[in-house]
């Protein structure tokens, strides 16, 4: 396979939980990665002969590789965690297959969005509610929320003092948090707004029983993501609608369907938008409360619906859930929300890290090549010393001692002018006269 001229090629893979998708990056290349291959993950014994077989098919060899992985990375070992596949993706094993590659990188696949928020421009991301101004996302640190089929969380933490730092989260599989629709202080208290609540607290508490029940077969705790995420939205429409979640996948509505149904009016569709909603913002609550973090940003999965997006803007239990917690309300206040206009983050993000990787190779490589020229100066330098010490110095100091010799004795005798210096070096005299040795 052929390489560009002084040009590095990153091969990125996408491992999903049943196919693998393959690309190439070019240095320089502008716009994003073309996925020009996509096998099923079953199809292979191993990831290394997949990504073998890829690259059997291309006239260019890649010099660097990244890659995106759903499930927890191990990243002293350099593997991805997941039982989604039929086989794990391990740095060292591909290391020993390709040993071409300079680098290997492994990224959890909501990491890669992370990575994505620095490429994005102005145009394809937005403020979240009217009243805000579009955040900066370059600076500072912010938490990415991504409810798709699961839910992906990512943070992003920067201070004066050090970079911008990528840590990838499971906060998805936390304890749901809690949520009370009780009324606040400061809020008015209707009796229409106090019937709703305890009517939103009721359904709150079928929701949950529905929750517990279900997982309690697969001898699970319900966790965040079991209500936020497209998984969620059908556990909660079928807790509204049937009291119990069904175990069969085919008895279960679809989280698009249930969206359809809620854009038509359909009112056990509308409150599991609600709930949604609400948990939501208690789960992004508690994120920008442990983490002091300023800024939310939504990515991905159902957030890329504009519909969604429509809703969350009017829901007031997003922000009430959000805001009220003990000793941080008036901080909660500040934090600002904004949301991805673009639908394929986690691309955008392998082309990042590939970008990055570039330039850490590129340094190596510039620092490799100054260490190679210093250690050829050394040794042409040791050459010379050696030289010296052979010929140069004793030639050098038997003429110096026979021009003392010729020098006239009777020199010795006389008063020194201050500008002659007497040097006494062993059992030889040396003179100097206006800074020169004679």
């Amino acid at each position: 396979m052929k390489q560009s001229l002084n040009k590095e090629i990153v091969l990125i893979c996408d491992i999903g939980g049943t196919n693998v998708r393959f690309g190439l990056y070019e240095e320089g290349q502008t716009g994003n990665v073309d996925f020009d291959a996509k096998y099923k993950c079953s199809e292979f014994t191993s990831f290394e002969e997949a990504v073998s077989t890829y690259l059997s098919t291309k006239s260019q060899q890649p010099t660097l590789c990244v890659i995106g992985a759903a499930g927890n990375i191990d990243e002293y070992n350099g593997e991805v965690l997941t039982t989604n596949t039929p086989w794990k993706a391990s740095t060292s094993q591909l290391q020993q297959r390709c040993p071409f590659f300079k680098h290997i990188r492994l990224v959890n696949d909501f990491a890669l969005q992370g990575w994505a928020v620095d490429e994005l421009t102005k145009d394809q991301y937005r403020a979240v509610f009217s009243q805000n101004e579009q955040p900066n996302l370059k600076t500072g640190s912010l938490v990415l929320i991504g409810p798709g089929t699961g839910l992906g969380t990512c943070l992003i933490l920067q201070d004066r003092k050090h970079p911008r730092t990528i840590y990838t989260s499971e906060a998805g599989h936390s304890t749901i948090p809690h949520v009370d629709f009780s009324l606040k202080p400061g809020e008015v208290s209707t009796v229409t707004a106090i019937k709703q609540a305890e009517k939103d607290n009721r359904d709150n508490q079928i929701l949950l029983t529905a929750l517990k029940e279900y997982y309690a077969k697969k001898g699970q705790a319900p966790v965040t993501e079991h209500i936020v995420s497209g998984t969620g939205i059908t556990n909660v429409y079928h807790a509204f609608k049937d009291g119990i979640i069904p175990s069969e996948k085919s008895q279960r509505v679809p989280s698009e369907k249930i969206e359809e149904l809620a854009k038509n009016g359909d009112p056990i569709a509308l409150k599991t938008f609600k709930f949604f909603n609400a948990y939501l913002g208690a789960h992004a609550g508690t994120l920008a409360a442990t983490t002091k973090t300023q800024k939310i940003f939504f990515c991905g999965g159902l957030m890329a619906s504009d519909w969604v997006i429509a809703q969350l803007e009017k829901s007031a239990e997003f922000k009430r859930q959000f805001i009220f917690r003990a000793g941080m309300t008036d901080a909660m206040k500040t934090v600002s929300f904004s949301a991805s206009l673009y639908r394929d983050m986690a691309t955008l993000g392998a082309v990042s890290r590939a970008k990055r990787l570039i330039i850490v190779t590129k340094a190596e490589e510039a620092k490799r090549q100054a260490t190679t020229a210093i250690v050829r100066s050394l040794a042409v330098l040791g050459e010379v010393v050696a030289s010296i010490k052979r010929k140069d110095v004793t030639q050098y100091y038997n003429k110096l001692v026979e021009a003392i010799h010729r020098y006239p004795s009777e020199m010795n005798e006389t008063t020194s002018s201050p500008k002659t210096l007497k040097i006494r070096s062993g059992k030889k005299e040396i003179f100097k006269r206006g800074g020169r040795t004679r």
